[in-house]
Formats: structure tokens, sequence, C-alpha cells
């Protein structure tokens, strides 16, 4: 029986970058960017966002707010997904974390990603997908 499941993430801005995770598909040996997120059940979508980004990269966050809410049809190491994305946009706590390059984030299961500030000229020349889809829009 396939699931629609939820998903909340969160965007963050500073100086014309947006943060986002790199992520990989073996089976379309493909990269791509998303922001950080997730969702458990039981949590609201705005708490979810908070405890991700504490869990993941352990950062405080304040001024959340919801921007969107996506739909995604998507396929991921061969298996079809659906999801309904709640779009936040927050700021972190600790101003020093604008200035960091390179962050490394750690998911609930133990894999750890790279997340980087990223300029619209940068994304446009790397030319990876960003996903989830629409999320582009949102992203400046």
């Amino acid at each position: 029986m396939s699931v629609i499941r939820a998903k909340a993430i969160c965007l963050f801005r500073h100086q014309g970058k947006v943060l986002l995770t790199q992520g990989f598909d073996p089976e379309k040996n493909e990269h791509y960017l998303m922001p950080i997120g997730g969702i458990e059940f039981g949590e609201r979508a705005v708490e979810a966002v908070q405890r991700e980004v504490m869990e993941e990269i352990q950062q405080e966050i304040c001024n959340v707010k919801q921007l969107h809410i996506l739909e995604n049809i998507f396929s991921f190491n061969g298996q079809q997904g659906h999801e309904i994305v709640f779009v936040y946009a927050a700021e972190f706590t600790c101003a020093d974390f604008y200035s960091m390059q390179d962050i490394r984030g750690t998911e609930s299961n133990g894999v750890t990603y790279m997340a980087a500030w990223y300029s619209a000229d940068q994304l446009a020349d790397l030319k990876l997908p960003i996903y989830p889809q629409s999320v582009e829009y949102l992203l400046f």
C-alpha cells in the first residue's frame, strides 16, 4: 500500500545565500540539493523543523514562519514517493553560524551529509536539481 507522507523543511537565507544539504540518489546516479527537514508521527510541522535543525546540525532557530505548502511526487533510489511538504523560513540564534561554509549534518539514522551556503549564481553554475520540486522558487 502506498502512503502519502508529510514533511517539513526549513529555508535559511543570509546575505543573498541559502543553506542547502547535499544528497545523492544511487539509482539515478544523481547528486542533488535540498533544505534541512523531516517530520515524525504526532509532531506538528513547526516543531519538526525546530527539532530537525537541532538534531542534525545542533543549532537553535527563531523567527520561524510558514512560507508555503508543496506537493511532491518523486522517485528516490528506485522507489516512488509522494509527500506534502510544509515549507518554513527561520533564522539561527547563533549569528556565527552564518559564517560557516561547510556544515556537517547527521540524519536520525546516522547518515552524515554536508550542507553549505549557496548564492543564486552558484546554484545556476552547479546545475543540480533542488528538491522537493518547486522549492527553488522560494529559496531567495
